[in-house]
């Protein structure tokens, strides 16, 4: 087959390095991929083959200019099989299928709760407009999944959850150490409002009265910086906060916190918690979108009740209290639960399956 991934920007973000992750394995099957991205970025992301990097602004919903340079480059490429991946990929996919000479299948990648991005009547209408134009869905999750058949019936739709290379997890360990020092909590993720790294503060500051000295990391860089670090001074949290842009590894720094956090507000089934289940770091997080359905509490990591920050630090001092050897069997329980279903090997296999179904169908109808 001849794939299309579009990603958003060429950046360290989950559902653009997920997707890049997943074109690589695709090339290993034996398929032709080709991964454009749409929008400027700050880089950081490498595919073997190359990103086709378009530049463009973004900054208007018509983009005909960004259409039609899309529609042009798909012409060059002439795929089978076009994948959107989120965000903006969706309204310049659907554009350059009308604008193309050369038909191709669109499939869209649900990674969200997308219900909870849509606001009003217009966007409902609107969006509507453009999922009626999507060939096949794969969302992240079984969440995900439900939430969109709920708002957009579509015809030809699949769960197919994220994977982890574990290889490469491995490699990128090996020759690195944190540079870190001394015990630390970890957030990694888009400094955005659906993850919510506000609220984090206020549970930290609580945890630090009990656990002097403990830090609180935040790696990832997004629109909410400047507030997050007005905050961190506002609570007088400067000497115990740090904050650290997106890395291209970020397995050093993971490796060692005493647990990852994820107060997020919204999620698919965001990839760095099946990275530190792998690491065997402890994960705490709301029971949002996706997530309940790898992270069960006391099992393989600890699920809190949304909108409850008062649980949310309690488990935070029991994982800071817990014995090692119970930290060891949740660790291992969590490890094997990633190794037995979310390798990007078998993930990409039922992309695969999934391409090859659909276009099969589709060629009958």
């Amino acid at each position: 087959m001849r794939i299309v991934q579009v990603i958003t920007r060429p950046q360290r973000r989950g559902a653009e390095i997920f997707a890049v992750q997943l074109a690589e394995e695709l090339v290993n099957l034996g398929h032709e991929v080709w991964v454009i991205a749409l929008l400027k970025g700050a880089g950081g992301l490498d595919y073997s083959r190359g990103i086709i990097a378009l530049n463009l602004d973004g900054k208007r919903r018509i983009d005909f200019y960004g259409f039609n340079l899309l529609a042009n480059k798909l012409n060059e490429i002439k795929p089978d099989l076009v994948q959107a991946n989120a965000a903006d990929t969706l309204r310049y996919g659907v554009a350059a299928k009308f604008l193309s000479n050369h038909p191709f299948k669109l499939v869209y990648r649900n990674a969200n709760t997308i219900s909870e991005f849509i606001k009003d009547k217009s966007q409902l209408f609107y969006n509507r407009f453009l999922h009626a134009n999507v060939d096949g869905v794969i969302s992240v999750s079984e969440h995900s999944k439900n939430d969109y058949q709920k708002l957009f019936k579509a015809k030809s739709i699949q769960a197919i959850p994220i994977g982890i290379n574990t290889n490469e997890i491995d490699n990128r360990l090996r020759p690195q150490e944190s540079a870190i020092e001394g015990d630390y909590l970890l957030f990694i993720g888009s400094l955005v409002p659906e993850k919510d790294p506000l609220s984090l503060l206020s549970i930290f500051k609580n945890i630090l009265q009990k656990y002097p000295g403990l830090k609180l990391v935040y790696l990832g860089s997004g629109p909410l910086k400047e507030e997050l670090e007005a905050k961190t001074l506002n609570h007088g949290l400067a000497e115990s906060v740090i904050l650290i842009p997106n890395q291209k590894n970020i397995f050093p720094i993971l490796t060692r916190a005493k647990a990852l956090l994820m107060p997020s507000k919204n999620e698919g089934l965001p990839g760095v918690i099946l990275e530190a289940m792998y690491c065997k770091v402890p994960v705490i997080a709301f029971g949002v979108g996706g997530i309940p359905e790898i992270l069960i509490s006391h099992q393989t990591g600890w699920l809190i009740g949304t909108g409850n920050p008062k649980k949310f630090e309690e488990a935070i001092g029991e994982v800071l209290n817990a014995l090692p050897e119970e930290l060891q069997k949740i660790s291992i329980s969590a490890r094997e639960l990633v190794l037995g279903n979310y390798q990007l090997d078998q993930i990409a296999k039922k992309f695969e399956d999934f391409y090859h179904f659909f276009l099969k169908s589709e060629r009958h109808n």
